[in-house]
């Protein structure tokens, strides 16, 4: 996904910007800046499909509302709560990279880790709204929909987990040096 990015924008730049990258010490940098653009993207996109959830989630808990299930409101609005966090932590997520005269550099390598992780994180993403449509089956149906809001409840915690650990190797670029980071948001998944 973030490579599509990073291959996009290189195919849109102008002969000034070609030229500017061909000088020594540039090529990196831009090549860096792109990769941030594309990191930035990925995210954007990540939270506006979690946006979508929230959407969804808040349709699940009008047609719970109608179906005269009053008493779960406060566990949907935790859901509804969390997705948004969640969202709105992804979307002012840090670059994870330093500028062209910052003294910590953090290398090409690192920039792909957090690439990896941000792909990992949207694999994620999905199992959301396979819980979201669970959760509206189980009120349809008027089946088990404390179980099924759970399991919205558990994967939006794990996700928060594992953006947590997004934030830590930011602030850690060495945990980015091991090709097998991220870890799992859930190692019974991995």
């Amino acid at each position: 996904m973030a490579d599509n990015f990073t291959e996009f924008a290189k195919s849109q730049m102008g002969a000034v910007e070609k030229l500017i990258k061909g000088l020594p010490g540039i090529g990196g940098y831009i090549d860096k800046e792109l990769r941030r653009d594309a990191d930035k993207r990925v995210r954007e996109a990540i939270a506006a499909s979690l946006d979508q959830s929230k959407a969804a989630l808040l349709g699940v808990q009008n047609a719970l509302l109608k179906g005269g299930g009053l008493a779960l409101m406060d566990e949907i609005n935790e859901a509804v709560t969390a997705l948004q966090t969640l969202a709105d932590r992804i979307k002012t997520a840090s670059y994870g990279y330093a500028g062209l005269f910052d003294p910590v550099r953090i290398k090409e390598e690192q920039l792909d880790a957090l690439v990896r992780f941000d792909k990992a994180l949207a694999r994620e993403v999905g199992a959301v709204n396979e819980h979201i449509a669970t959760l509206a089956q189980a009120v349809k149906d008027r089946g088990d929909i404390n179980a099924a809001l759970d399991q919205l409840n558990q994967k939006v915690a794990e996700l928060n987990t594992l953006f947590g650990k997004r934030s830590q190797a930011i602030e850690t670029p060495g945990l980015l040096d091991d090709p097998t980071y991220p870890p799992p948001a859930d190692a019974s998944n991995a």
